[in-house]
């Protein structure tokens, strides 16, 4: 029997973002496997999960600055963005998780809605909890709103986790 995780990433996952997702599951009895979620369109995409706040990502990017930006005097991680590297967000991201869980990490992209996408992965895999790593505005977002209990029930899942992704 396997514990099914759902990892849906804003951006390229680093190693500290694997290494948090992990302990995660570190002390689970039963193997764990990984379903990475990764969207072709994250501005777009996380249109869907932020709706359930009653927003979009443009209206949060619109207070915040564009996606991933930092404020003033805050370095940045040099990341691979969807938008113009997929092949690196999944390799590196994948490898980063495998490395750091030791557990299989299968990769889904998804070219439009990511609540739909997020919704089908879990049920096709049998998903038993969802982890979103995303930027820490996007992650205050979620956690200011509730988001991961309204997720919860839509997702029907037991667990949706929400961590800021590792700068």
């Amino acid at each position: 029997m396997t514990y099914d995780v759902v990892v849906l990433i804003e951006r390229e996952m680093s190693e500290g973002d694997a290494r948090r997702v992990a302990a995660l599951h570190a002390r689970h009895e039963e193997a764990v496997n990984y379903h990475l979620l990764v969207s072709s369109h994250p501005e777009r995409g996380f249109g869907g999960p932020m709706a359930l706040l009653g927003t979009t990502f443009a209206d949060v990017a619109g207070m915040i600055g564009p996606p991933g930006s930092a404020p003033a005097g805050t370095a940045m991680a040099t990341l691979a963005d969807p938008d113009l590297d997929m092949a690196s967000v999944i390799e590196h991201s994948a490898r980063q998780l495998r490395g750091a869980s030791r557990y299989p990490v299968h990769v889904s992209i998804t070219h439009g809605e990511v609540l739909l996408a997020l919704k089908t992965l879990v049920m096709r895999s049998g998903g038993q909890e969802v982890v979103v790593v995303a930027w820490p505005e996007t992650a205050a977002s979620y956690l200011c709103s509730d988001w991961a209990t309204k997720a919860r029930k839509l997702l029907k899942v037991p667990r949706v986790r929400i961590l800021e992704h590792d700068n």
